[in-house]
């Protein structure tokens, strides 16, 4: 393999670093914030179940991400440099500060960039689909982490059902686990579908490394956002933590079965605003989710500008 080709995979294995570093904390933060697991055990078993999902089912949105955007074997390598290290970049930064980010955004919006910039033919009816999807997936996780917990909460308080607070520690891990492997599945794309399109790697091979960089990343900065989404959104308890959970793999899984890469971010932020709501508005701290929703608004503009940056600079000299 060319010295160029293994610094695009290289780039590729960063933004799957990335998503592992800042996405642990969507699948079990909220099993953390409810004092149900350690920092330590909930990353390691994000990092399991993410490289599984990736492994099992990270080939329909690697393909969008590799050509359904633009088509990826016919843009210079120099712009698919450009895009991944941008992106990483622009996500390790975030993440440092403590703050959930979507990767999809940050690499849908580098590609959009660069492709535009070279009279590329961007498919703008898929990156519509995706940003729409996207921003549909937080609403969707409340709607879903809303009904769940209140038809627990109407189960669970039935005589005969008291049997499940016994298993309630266990669902919760369980759709913390899914909502992980959800995790690998859908995001790997972003990581490696440039790489896998260039051919530089098999779909298999690229999706087993990204899945292994995802969960490096779980495992090496996994609890740096977990305290944002595990305590700084609402208090959770066992019950809210589970339909949070729950809500947001309901949602993210979805759009994974159709190959269309969105956040997990979105979704578990969606999840934990849900069950915030049940106890009253109140109950959501104002300031946390402006931060969070300011960062969704901005990350495609600015990573697209970084990416073009980038690209400009790396076209003098390659």
């Amino acid at each position: 393999m060319e010295l160029i080709s293994i610094l695009i995979v290289l780039c590729g294995l960063f933004v799957g670093w990335t998503i592992g570093a800042n996405d642990a904390a969507n699948c079990l933060g909220t099993s953390v914030g409810a004092g149900l697991i350690s920092y330590k055990k909930a990353v390691i078993i994000v990092a399991i179940m993410a490289l599984i999902g990736a492994v099992a089912q990270g080939q329909a949105t690697t393909a969008t991400v590799g050509k359904g955007i633009v088509d990826a074997s016919s843009i210079p390598v120099a712009s698919i440099i450009a895009v991944l290290f941008s992106a990483a970049i622009f996500v390790t930064v975030l993440t440092v500060l403590g703050l959930p980010v979507s990767t999809t955004q940050s690499v849908i919006g580098g590609i959009a960039g660069v492709g535009l910039v070279l009279g590329a033919s961007v498919s703008w009816g898929t990156v519509s689909k995706i940003f729409i999807l996207g921003f549909i997936t937080p609403v969707a996780a409340l709607i879903s982490s809303f009904a769940i917990y209140k038809i627990y909460a109407k189960i669970s308080a039935l005589k005969p059902f008291l049997f499940l607070e016994k298993f309630l520690g266990w669902a919760v891990l369980l759709s913390g686990a899914f909502l992980a492997y959800s995790l690998g599945a859908n995001n790997i794309g972003n990581a490696m579908g440039l790489v896998a399109e260039k051919h530089l790697l098999t779909l298999f091979a690229a999706s087993l490394l990204g899945g292994v960089a995802i969960a490096l990343g779980c495992i090496s900065l996994g609890t740096k956002v977990m305290k944002t989404v595990s305590s700084d959104i609402t208090q959770l308890n066992a019950q809210t933590a589970f339909a949070a959970q729950a809500g947001a793999s309901v949602a993210v899984y979805a759009l994974t079965l159709i190959g269309i890469p969105t956040s997990t971010t979105f979704g578990i932020v969606g999840g934990v605003a849900g069950v915030g709501l049940v106890k009253g508005v109140g109950n959501l701290q104002a300031g946390t989710l402006k931060r969070i929703v300011t960062g969704w608004a901005v990350t495609p503009v600015v990573s697209a500008v970084l990416a073009i940056i980038m690209f400009e600079a790396l076209s003098l000299v390659m």
